[in-house]
């Protein structure tokens, strides 16, 4: 927490560039300054998250535990005596992508430095987009989601899609998809079966996070020239689990004399 906070105050002391990233000379507002013209200095930062507690990262449950940190003396010497924060809560309702810009934009009307979420990989990416148009020199995010491959792509110059996010989080798809092709590697097994369930876990990233955990998966797995077999659980033309088993497993993965051959077989954060 001490380096997020360290990391705030160097984006919001950013000085003016010559050009945004919309190719213009930096329009400044009142309200864009951290100290008002009565020298009382404020970062203003805006949680972007939803209200419905069945989401991991929403209002109820982040809002408290941020109030908490605030108040302990490591994150408070941290600051400047003369530097406080006032937390802006803004609904992203149901961490719907359209509400998340609309929150974003209301928040930078709000006069937010810096944006805190969302934490849903699709109303994330919406924001993230428009991020480094908002404010003089963009308005930086921070967040504990992105774990879809997208995200770790480089955020360094205005070309970069997510130019002003700063990803938080221990964990993204990338890496557990490096744990499995690890241990892949380490047993010599050659293929294996993804068993998927889109709409599964929704409330980890929102909306699709077993189809977006299972893409960034297929797209590490192509590059490293691994072979795996797709099975996506809404899609069975009404066989159960027992009958698609025996055809993704009996029918592919036996060798000539009808013996099982070796496989690996994930079963993706399917409910049970």
């Amino acid at each position: 927490m001490k380096c997020l906070v360290l990391m705030i105050i160097s984006f919001v002391h950013v000085g003016v560039c010559h050009l945004n990233c919309r190719g213009e000379v930096p329009r400044i507002r009142n309200c864009d300054k951290v100290c008002d013209e009565n020298n009382i200095c404020k970062i203003r930062a805006a949680l972007l998250l939803p209200k419905n507690t069945s989401f991991d990262a929403c209002l109820p449950a982040v809002s408290p535990v941020l109030d908490l940190a605030m108040e302990d003396p490591v994150i408070k010497n941290t600051f400047p005596p003369w530097l406080s924060v006032e937390w802006l809560k803004h609904d992203v309702a149901d961490c719907d992508a359209a509400y998340a810009v609309i929150s974003a934009i209301d928040a930078f009307n709000d006069c937010a430095h810096v944006f805190f979420g969302p934490a849903c990989d699709f109303a994330l990416a919406s924001v993230a987009r428009i991020a480094k148009f908002l404010g003089m020199n963009g308005t930086p995010m921070l967040t504990t989601g992105g774990f879809t491959f997208d995200f770790v792509k480089p955020k360094q110059t205005c070309e970069d899609e997510f130019y002003m996010l700063v990803r938080a989080g221990p964990l993204g798809f990338k890496d557990l998809a490096y744990f499995i092709i690890d241990l892949m590697r380490h047993f010599k097994w050659q293929q294996l079966l993804l068993i998927n369930e889109p709409e599964s876990q929704l409330h980890v990233a929102g909306k699709s996070t077993c189809h977006l955990m299972m893409k960034s998966f297929a797209n590490f797995l192509k590059t490293e020239e691994i072979i795996y077999t797709p099975w996506d659980t809404t899609s069975d033309g009404g066989l159960n689990y027992t009958e698609n088993l025996k055809f993704y497993l009996g029918y592919k993965y036996t060798n000539s004399n009808g013996g099982a051959s070796q496989f690996y077989l994930i079963h993706m954060l399917i409910d049970q």
